[in-house]
């Protein structure tokens, strides 16, 4: 894949890019770490018959989120894991704040009318209301990411990954940039760091085998 032309602002891309790339270590000793064994098995709290209130309560949306990331790790039908994996997309979206809810849901509302100042101005307000939102963060490092502002994309990635060494989604959006910039080989852990979590994700582990061909070559 072709590498960026950094232009003007090479120096303070390429500046974040390495501050990024030393951190993934560290991230991804972090996420090794944080991992928490599965619960046991129990109700789908996320099935239309649970209450609505019993994810209210922070702890037991994280210890719900847990069990979901067990069982997406270890669930290799991609479509179950699908259906997992946008369970735990749920949860992460609940921010417990009806303000940070709408401005959330107002900036998906401006990024598909393509107005992507503004949906990032909203999500601004977000991550500064509820720094600890990781949802937030994430939703900024796509529109930044759309906006082609790499760079504070990749800042807002690694906020993200302090707080949650588990999000799928980030790891891929880091490994996608780390990609396209040219740097293969901490691309591939990015996004074999995907693979750990969420081994079914469509189409992620043939871009994988790719990588690694042209990185570590043909094994013997």
């Amino acid at each position: 894949m072709r590498a960026f032309d950094l232009g003007d602002r090479g120096a303070k891309l390429a500046s974040m890019i390495r501050a990024v790339s030393a951190a993934l270590a560290l991230l991804m000793a972090s996420a090794a770490a944080a991992q928490t064994p599965p619960a046991p098995p129990s109700a789908d709290v996320t099935g239309p018959s649970a209450p609505a209130k019993s994810l209210e309560d922070p702890d037991t949306r994280r210890k719900a989120a847990d069990d979901l990331l067990g069982r997406l790790a270890k669930t290799e039908d991609a479509t179950s894991a699908k259906r997992i994996a946008a369970a735990v997309q749920a949860l992460w979206l609940r921010s417990g704040s009806d303000t940070v809810d709408l401005l959330t849901s107002r900036a998906g509302e401006a990024q598909r009318a393509q107005k992507l100042d503004v949906a990032i101005k909203l999500m601004d307000e977000v991550v500064s209301l509820r720094p600890d939102f990781v949802e937030g963060w994430n939703r900024r490092a796509t529109l930044r990411y759309v906006a082609k502002d790499y760079d504070e994309a990749m800042a807002d990635i690694h906020e993200v990954l302090i707080r949650e060494p588990r999000h799928f989604g980030a790891w891929i959006g880091l490994g996608r940039i780390l990609s396209d910039a040219g740097f293969d080989a901490k691309a591939l852990a990015a996004y074999r760091k995907a693979l750990e979590i969420y081994p079914a994700v469509e189409n992620l582990k043939k871009q994988v085998d790719e990588l690694a061909l042209k990185v570590e070559g043909q094994p013997i």
